[in-house]
């Protein structure tokens, strides 16, 4: 008989054993490695992208030990999955976020403005995973998963402050993220030599043009 395949795991990406526990269970400095674990782990996925990190750098990064580092975290991609799942909560505050401030354009320049900074944290992630995924199916099949959750809650809480209906939140949410991500890899790549300021507005007027278009094309039907 053949072996049968293991499916693909969906959980919320696939956050190690460890990290599954519950908070009182670990201890200040536990916590404390693990956050110093995951804040290098992005400084590294940032720089060399999922391919390029090792558990070696990571370490070196954080200044523990590699014993440290397979305490709390067996593989490199049990880092990216942990380190995806605070992005992915993070994500969901700052959808709550629109929810409330996103009916009006000065709302909007204000939500940009947040969510460029929490890229600034979460940015790395982003871009790991998206390599990451091509490479390994079941981190491929978590984090699309989660990711389309979050696209979906993106496109709704746009229209709901806004009194509107997207035919398709999902895709509009993906739209809304993808801009969002890749203006963050380039003002990061180009540095002082972008007006951030103008790059948050602009964004702004992206989002608030898309609601007027919802609304303007729900009128003439």
């Amino acid at each position: 008989m053949a072996p049968t395949k293991k499916p693909a795991r969906s959980d919320v990406y696939l956050i190690p054993a460890t990290m599954r526990q519950p908070a009182e269970e670990l201890g200040p400095r536990a916590r404390r490695t693990i956050a110093k674990i995951l804040d290098s782990a992005r400084m590294v996925f940032l720089a060399n992208g999922y391919s390029g990190t090792t558990i070696e750098e990571i370490s070196a990064v954080a200044k523990v030990s590699r014993a440290s580092v397979y305490t709390y975290f067996p593989s490199k991609r049990d880092v990216l999955l942990a380190a995806g799942a605070q992005a992915a909560t993070d994500t969901e505050h700052m959808i709550d976020l629109l929810g409330t401030v996103g009916g009006t354009r000065e709302g909007l320049a204000t939500w940009a403005g947040e969510f460029l900074t929490h890229l600034d944290r979460h940015g790395s992630f982003a871009f790991a995973w998206t390599q990451a995924a091509h490479e390994d199916e079941e981190v491929h099949a978590a984090g699309m998963k989660r990711n389309l959750k979050l696209c979906s809650g993106i496109g709704r809480a746009l229209a709901d402050a806004n009194g509107i209906t997207f035919e398709d939140p999902t895709v509009v949410g993906l739209a809304v993220l993808s801009m969002f991500e890749r203006s963050w890899s380039y003002s990061t790549l180009y540095g002082p030599n972008l007006d951030a300021v103008r790059l948050q507005q602009v964004l702004a007027d992206v989002l608030w043009a898309t609601v007027r278009g919802s609304a303007e094309k729900r009128i003439v039907v």
